[in-house]
């Protein structure tokens, strides 16, 4: 009987030793709401703090400090300058840059004459001074890169690759990033599909050189989360044609990914600038999108939250230190709804 107790009690030695291993992160972090205005969600942040974004079509800044709200016009996308100065929008008098502290606006493209393509806003240069846009067809797109200083737009061809469903992802200091499809497998089948055989995150310099940063299997394709300010890791969300998906962080030097332990289910994502911490939002389960904030030093997710709507969202705005993030939704009645995230 001695005998027998002995084991017992080593058994659950050693069980509580296995749970006392498991991982757990040393930060804590607080998910709070803030109503918004109708219809508005947030993509960036004013030098002041408010925000900027569309408010349905109108672009908008709100400051959720005092709730003080400025309407700048009508547009159906818009993206403002990493240095806030300028907006490049896109209404049905076409593409336009507007000058935040004058007003004026600068015509840059117009909307196609026929249905065959759709023009669509891009991405600005780290400098601010140069902005990439597209008409966008059935399996290729036209880019043309616009100069602010010369009021010049140049045409952006794909030199080493095929332009196959391809979309301009971020324009750091090292180049831009594409995610490109493949329109032919790695054993050189060329059939219909309709995503492609596969999709990569590339690198592409000013010249339309492009070097893969991932090597994909056939039937995996990648989405790009978002990368450090250093540019050396990235965090990517990879999916499969029965789209079961993962999260991982791409390492930009050496191109490998190393998968997150809690990263299934993750549609959409965001890193911090310092690469500690990630926003990981999860498919629903009951209805509606989870956004959990995730130690990547630790390999643990922090706290998660139910969110509001029927979208994931799109854009995540970081204070410098890591520390705080926000993202903007709309709930089902078009009340929108501002998240902001405290880690400590």
């Amino acid at each position: 009987m001695k005998k027998l107790f002995l084991i017992l009690s080593v058994i659950l030695l050693l069980i509580s030793g296995c749970a006392n291993k498991e991982p757990k992160s040393p930060y804590n972090a607080e998910i709070t709401e803030t109503k918004a205005p109708k219809y508005f969600i947030s993509q960036a942040a004013m030098p002041d703090g408010s925000l900027f974004g569309l408010a349905g079509t109108t672009m908008t800044i709100w400051n959720p400090e005092n709730d003080e709200t400025k309407t700048i016009g009508d547009a159906w996308s818009a993206v403002l300058s990493p240095d806030a100065a300028k907006i490049a929008f896109i209404n049905d008098q076409g593409l336009q840059i507007l000058d935040v502290k004058s007003g004026d606006i600068t015509p840059v493209d117009q909307n196609p004459a026929t249905g065959d393509a759709a023009l669509e806003s891009g991405l600005w240069s780290p400098d601010a001074n140069q902005f990439i846009y597209m008409f966008v067809r059935e399996w290729s797109s036209d880019y043309f890169i616009y100069n602010l200083q010369t009021g010049e737009k140049e045409e952006y061809a794909f030199g080493n690759i095929p332009n196959f469903l391809s979309t301009p992802v971020d324009w750091n200091e090292n180049g831009l990033l594409f995610t490109v499809h493949a329109n032919e497998s790695k054993t050189g089948e060329q059939e219909y599909r309709e995503s492609g055989y596969r999709s990569d995150l590339m690198l592409a310099d000013a010249g339309g050189m492009f070097t893969p940063l991932t090597d994909m299997e056939d039937g995996k394709y990648i989405l790009y989360c978002g990368a450090t300010s250093d540019n050396k890791t990235a965090l990517v969300a990879v999916y499969d044609e029965d789209i079961k998906t993962s999260a991982g962080l791409l390492n930009l030097e050496d191109k490998k990914i190393t998968a997150l332990p809690a990263g299934e289910n993750t549609v959409e994502g965001s890193i911090s600038p310092d690469g500690k911490f990630a926003v990981l939002v999860k498919a629903p389960q009951n209805g509606h999108f989870t956004a959990q904030i995730y130690d990547l030093e630790n390999n643990v997710g922090i706290t998660e939250k139910e969110l509001v709507g029927y979208e994931p969202p799109r854009h995540f705005i970081w204070s410098d230190d890591g520390r705080t993030v926000s993202f903007g939704l709309n709930g089902e009645d078009g009340d929108g709804v501002l998240y902001t995230v405290n880690i400590k």
